[in-house]
């Protein structure tokens, strides 16, 4: 009994402190940084409603010609009024001609008009990836198709509807997991409107001197702290093994941490239990890098045969002038080996008024 009240104090003292320290932060309440409005199981659940529904298509294919791909991570933004930062992201991405985005989560901050210009950030960039890399299909005879809405890029051989995609409803390759402040205030309902899920993977398809490899990429629910009984169960069950594809390199994307990066940041928040489980079914996977977020710092270890990266945070709060370090492109070569690289983002912060020039809402 004693013990139980103990812990009672000890959870009032630690929510009281939490009100001190983000009372002067209007974006982030006590409940925000430790109470989630939805369980992870209930996101799978959706999640695995949504994969039928959306009857997706989960590999892309990269041309024989390709010798390698690159992709760009990037974490917890926090967007507010102004996703200047995302759209920096995407823009060097694009720049560069990474085949695909992934973000660590905490995209967004929750609140309506926060989600709606994170919306419209996404809608743009969509736009500009589109206008770059898509052209109309055509028939051997060289006649465009009589359906006007097919597209494919020619990098990878992938076919789109101009109003759909492989996976997410905006062609834009952007793939994120949910962190805790995408979820809370009733956030999951702003981020599953534009992504659809929480929980998912895919393959990329390399063909090289004709030989066919693979890499996968697994983005797991870890937003309130745990995997929870639902996912593990779903993982054990082989969701990530539904075919018998030869992967040649596995990448992991999630948001809660398990390393810290230093005695000043937070721990992680898996049960021992479930910490060990992690770890052990990253090791089945042959993980080549396990990325991370949630505590806004760089961290980079090797650990049980896998390479983890936890990652900075990339928001205008932490960095209001930038930095050289806040992303992580990963190239893959063509032997199947990788080259990692830091880049920087420099934007500034805009004004209200640059803001509503640029269509954004702004309350």
């Amino acid at each position: 009994m004693k013990k139980s009240i103990s812990y009672t104090l000890m959870a009032a003292a630690a929510l009281m402190a939490a009100s001190v320290l983000f009372s002067s932060c209007e974006k982030v309440s006590p409940t925000g940084v430790l109470i989630g409005n939805t369980s992870v199981d209930d996101r799978v659940k959706q999640s695995l409603v949504n994969f039928s529904v959306l009857e997706v298509a989960w590999d892309k294919y990269l041309a024989d010609t390709i010798q390698e791909y690159s992709f760009l991570v990037g974490s917890d933004s926090h967007i507010t009024i102004d996703p200047g930062r995302l759209e920096e992201m995407l823009e060097i991405g694009m720049e560069h001609d990474d085949l695909f985005f992934c973000h660590l989560g905490d995209l967004a901050d929750t609140k309506a008009e926060y989600y709606n210009n994170t919306e419209i950030a996404i809608e743009d960039a969509t736009d500009e990836w589109m206008d770059k890399y898509l052209e109309p299909l055509v028939k051997e005879d060289g006649e465009i198709y009589q359906d006007t809405t097919l597209y494919y890029d020619p990098r990878t051989d992938c076919v789109y509807r101009k109003d759909e995609h492989n996976i997410f409803p905006t062609a834009l390759p952007f793939y994120p997991v949910v962190g805790n402040h995408d979820i809370t205030h009733n956030g999951w309902a702003l981020f599953s409107r534009l992504f659809k899920t929480s929980f998912y993977e895919f393959t990329v398809r390399v063909i090289c001197d004709n030989d066919t490899a693979y890499d996968r990429f697994i983005f797991l629910d870890s937003a309130n702290g745990t995997l929870g009984s639902y996912q593990i169960d779903e993982i054990e069950n082989g969701f990530f093994q539904r075919d018998n594809k030869k992967i040649r390199n596995t990448f992991t994307f999630t948001h809660t941490n398990i390393f810290r990066p230093s005695l000043n940041e937070f721990a992680s928040t898996y049960c021992r239990e479930e910490l060990y489980y992690i770890l052990d079914k990253l090791a089945d996977w042959n993980t080549t890098i396990a990325f991370w977020g949630h505590v806004h710092a760089w961290d980079e270890r090797d650990f049980g045969g896998v390479h983890h990266i936890t990652m900075p945070s990339m928001n205008f709060v932490d960095h209001p002038n930038g930095g050289d370090d806040l992303l992580v492109r990963i190239t893959v070569k063509k032997d199947g080996s990788y080259k990692m690289e830091r880049v920087g983002l420099y934007s500034k912060q805009r004004t209200k008024e640059e803001l509503e020039e640029q269509g954004y809402m702004v309350p």
